[in-house]
C-alpha cells in the first residue's frame, strides 16, 4: 500500500460521505446534497439507537448499502443483519453490495479484494471477517449467530407495510418485534441499531419512536417549508427542483392524494381525526333522481386569480331530495370577475336554477353589482343570493358541517367521480390542499333553508302541456316588482289547470312586457289571450306599472285576488287527483314555476329559527303569486252563486256579464 492510499483510507475513514462521493460516484446520477452528507454522519455516530427519515426516493438505501460496503472493508463491525420487508427485499440490498464488491475498481484498488469469499444469497463475507446477512421482518429473528458472535449491527430498511399499519394492533406488533427479538438478538456491549424508513401512517413505528428520548432521530423532507412560499428550498435540487416539486404535489392533489404526497415526500402523517371524508363516503348516481327538482348554483369566488398560489373559484349546482344533497356539478377554476359572470349566466341558462348563491365577503359590489347589471343588459332575471361567510367559525370548521351528510351517504354525485373529480379531490384531501368546492357545497344547506309552501309538489304534479287548439283561451298570470316582470300561461280544462309556460325579463317594466309579450305571441300563434295581474299592482299602477304596460300591449289585464288573501290557495289542486290526474300540472317548460312550486316559495327562518311571516321575496315568489292570484279569481268565476260570483253581474235581460266591479253586484 503507497502512501497515498494509507492517507486515502484514513480521510474515508473518518469521512464516510467522502468516501461515498469518491468510491462510488457511478451510482451518483445527481450531485449529492447536504442532507446526504448528515445521512452518513447519522450512520457514523457513537449512537446506539438512530432512526433516519427521508422522503421517498431520497436514496437512503443507497446511502446505506455503500456505507455497509465501506463498513464491511474496513471490518468496523463483526455481524450485522439487514432486514427488510421481506426476505426478498432484503437479498436484493445484499446482491447491491455484493455487485460493488465485485465490481467496483476504485473498492478493490484501495482495499484489495473485499470478499473473502463467494457471496450467497443472503449473506456476504468481507476479507476483513465481517459479515452481513439478509433476513426478513417476517422471520423468526431470535438465535442469529455467526461463529461465536452475535450480531453487533442491525439496519431495518423500510420494513414497514400498510398491513403493518392497519392498525393499533400490528404496529404492537412491529414494536414488540423490535424490543422483543431483534435488540435482545443483538450484542449488548456493541449494538447499534440503524432504522431507515419513510412514515406508512399516522401511527406506525416511526411515529412511536419520534417521541422516544432513547432514539436520534432526525427527519429529511423533500423541501424545508411551505411550498407555495418562493423562499422554500428542495433538499436535493439537482434532482427534485422546486418546479417539479410543486407540480407532484398538483398532479397529487387533483387525484385526491394529497396526504399521500405529503407522507411520502413531506414526511407529514395526519391523525384518523383529521380525515373526515373517506372514500366509503362517496355516492353516485348515472342520472339525476327527480330531474324537476330546483336546482341551485353556489359559488366561492377568490379574490385572486395567479395559478400558483390563488385559491380557486369553487362553484357547484345542488338540488334536495328529501335529506339528501344531489350534485349536478362542481369545479374550481381561476376565474377573473367576468369570467365569473360569464358562467353565472351560463349555469343559470343550462340547469334553470332556481337561485344563485355567491359568498359576498370582501367582493359585495366588486362582484354582485356587475352581475346585476349584466342581468338588465340581458333582460335576463337571476335570483341572487349573497352569502355571508360564517364569523363565529373558521373554514375548516364550516366545511365540516357536511360531514354528516357524507358520512349518512347522503351526498350523491351525479356521474360519480369522473364528472366530479376536483369536488372527490378536495373531499378526500381535505383538511388540506384547497377547499374552494367543498366551501361552496357547504353553503347548500343554507340555500335549502325555509318552510316551502307546497309541500305536497312532487312528481305527480309534473306533465306534459296540451295541444293549443285554433281560437283557444289561455290564461296569462302576470306580476311583477320595481324591476321584474313574469308571467305563466295556464291552460284551462274544466278543473284540470296545467302551467304551459313561464317567461321573466329584468329592466324597465313597458321593456320587459314587450319582450315577454313577443314571446308569448311566438309560443302560442294560435290563441286567445286573458290577462290577470294582482289585485295589488291594480291598485298601485303609479309605484308599479304593470297594469298601465300591459294596457299599451293589448293585453288589458282583469284584476286577480289580493296576494295575501290568495297564498296558499293551490295547495288543494296541487293535492286533489281526478281523472287519474292532478287539478294542477306543470309543464317543464315552465321551469321558473317548477323551481317555485318544489321548494324556491317558501317561508324562511327568522332570528331564533322561527318562520317568517311573508315568504322570501324573489323570482319564485313572484311567479307564485301571480298563478295564486290568478287562479284563484278564475276559481271564483266558475262559480255560478252570484252572492259569491266574484266580478259578474246579471244585466236587466238576466245575461250574466264580467263587472269591472271591486265587490260582486248584487241584483
Amino acid at each position: 500500500m503507497s502512501v497515498q492510499d494509507g492517507a486515502l483510507l484514513r480521510a474515508i475513514s473518518e469521512d464516510r460521505a467522502l468516501g461515498s462521493a469518491m468510491l462510488f460516484s457511478h451510482r451518483h446520477e445527481y450531485a449529492s446534497p447536504d442532507f446526504h452528507v448528515a445521512i452518513m454522519d447519522l450512520w457514523r455516530c457513537a449512537d446506539e439507537f438512530v432512526l433516519i427519515e427521508a422522503f421517498r426516493e431520497g436514496a437512503k438505501t443507497t446511502l446505506s448499502e455503500e456505507f455497509l460496503c465501506m463498513e464491511g472493508c474496513y471490518g468496523n463491525f463483526s455481524y450485522t443483519v439487514l432486514f427488510g420487508e421481506t426476505y426478498a427485499k432484503a437479498c436484493q440490498k445484499i446482491e447491491a453490495i455484493a455487485y460493488e464488491c465485485k465490481t467496483n475498481v476504485k473498492l478493490k484498488k484501495l482495499f484489495g479484494n473485499p470478499l473473502a469469499k463467494k457471496p450467497i444469497e443472503n449473506k456476504i463475507w468481507f476479507s476483513s471477517g465481517a459479515l452481513v446477512e439478509a433476513a426478513g421482518w417476517e422471520q423468526e429473528i431470535t438465535g442469529f449467530k455467526y461463529l461465536d458472535r452475535r450480531p453487533d449491527r442491525a439496519y431495518l430498511d423500510d420494513v414497514e407495510n400498510l398491513e403493518r399499519v392497519r392498525s393499533t394492533e400490528a404496529v404492537d406488533a412491529t414494536m414488540r418485534k423490535l424490543y422483543s427479538e431483534v435488540l435482545p438478538a443483538l450484542d449488548k456491549t456493541r449494538r447499534k441499531v440503524r432504522i431507515t424508513e419513510t412514515p406508512r401512517a399516522a401511527d406506525c413505528m416511526v411515529t412511536r419512536l419520534r417521541g422516544n428520548p432513547d432514539w436520534l432521530c432526525a427527519s429529511f423532507p423533500i423541501a424545508n417549508g411551505d411550498l407555495d412560499d418562493p423562499r422554500t428550498v428542495s433538499a436535493w435540487p439537482s434532482r427534485y427542483p422546486m418546479d417539479w416539486i410543486r407540480k407532484e404535489r398538483d398532479r397529487y392533489e387533483r387525484a385526491g392524494m394529497l396526504r399521500q404526497f405529503q407522507q411520502e415526500y413531506l414526511l407529514s402523517v395526519d391523525t384518523s381525526q383529521t380525515k373526515p371524508f373517506t372514500e366509503e363516503m362517496l355516492r353516485s348516481v348515472d342520472m339525476a333522481p327527480a330531474a324537476w327538482l330546483p336546482r341551485y348554483a353556489i359559488y366561492d369566488p377568490a379574490r385572486t386569480a395567479t395559478v400558483s398560489s390563488s385559491d380557486r373559484t369553487g362553484k357547484v349546482v345542488v338540488s334536495r331530495l328529501g335529506s339528501k344533497i344531489i350534485v349536478h356539478e362542481s369545479g374550481g377554476h381561476f376565474w377573473k370577475p367576468d369570467e365569473i359572470r360569464t358562467d353565472l349566466f351560463a349555469t343559470w341558462e343550462r340547469h334553470h336554477c332556481a337561485e344563485v348563491g355567491v359568498e359576498k365577503n370582501s367582493l359585495d359590489d366588486f362582484l354582485l353589482q356587475p352581475i346585476r347589471y349584466e342581468m338588465l343588459r340581458r333582460g335576463l332575471v337571476v335570483s341572487l343570493r349573497a352569502l355571508q361567510a360564517p364569523q363565529d367559525r373558521d373554514k375548516d370548521a364550516f366545511i365540516m358541517g357536511l360531514e354528516p351528510f357524507f358520512a349518512a351517504g347522503d351526498v350523491l354525485l351525479v356521474g360519480g367521480r369522473g364528472n366530479n373529480p376536483q369536488l372527490v379531490a378536495e373531499m378526500l384531501n381535505f383538511p388540506g390542499g384547497r377547499k374552494d368546492i367543498l366551501n361552496a357545497l357547504a353553503y347548500a344547506p343554507r340555500m335549502f333553508a325555509g318552510q316551502p309552501v307546497y309541500e305536497d309538489f312532487g312528481e305527480a304534479n309534473i306533465g306534459p302541456s296540451p295541444q293549443v287548439a285554433l281560437g283557444q283561451k289561455i290564461t296569462l298570470a302576470w306580476h311583477a316588482s320595481q324591476n321584474e316582470v313574469v308571467c305563466a300561461a295556464v291552460l284551462r280544462a274544466g278543473r284540470h289547470f296545467t302551467v304551459s309556460h313561464d317567461w321573466a325579463a329584468a329592466g324597465p317594466t313597458l321593456d320587459c312586457v314587450r319582450a315577454i309579450a313577443a314571446n308569448v305571441k311566438t309560443a302560442y300563434p294560435k290563441g286567445v289571450f286573458e290577462s290577470y295581474a294582482c289585485a295589488e299592482l291594480h291598485d298601485a299602477w303609479q309605484r308599479v306599472g304593470l297594469v298601465p304596460s300591459l294596457t299599451a300591449e293589448r293585453f288589458k289585464p282583469w284584476r286577480g285576488e289580493h296576494t295575501t288573501l290568495a297564498r296558499g290557495s293551490l295547495a288543494e289542486k296541487i293535492r286533489s287527483t281526478i281523472r287519474e290526474r292532478r287539478l294542477l300540472t306543470v309543464s317543464k317548460d315552465a321551469p321558473l314555476t317548477l323551481n317555485s312550486l318544489a321548494g324556491g316559495y317558501k317561508y324562511p327562518l327568522a332570528s331564533g329559527g322561527k318562520q317568517a311571516h311573508e315568504p322570501e321575496p324573489g323570482l319564485s315568489r313572484l311567479i307564485a303569486e301571480a298563478l295564486e292570484c290568478a287562479i284563484a279569481m278564475m276559481d271564483r268565476a266558475l262559480d255560478n252563486d252570484a252572492d259569491v260570483s266574484g266580478h259578474f253581474g246579471l244585466n236587466a235581460q238576466g245575461v250574466r256579464y264580467r263587472s269591472a266591479l271591486p265587490s260582486p253586484r248584487r241584483t
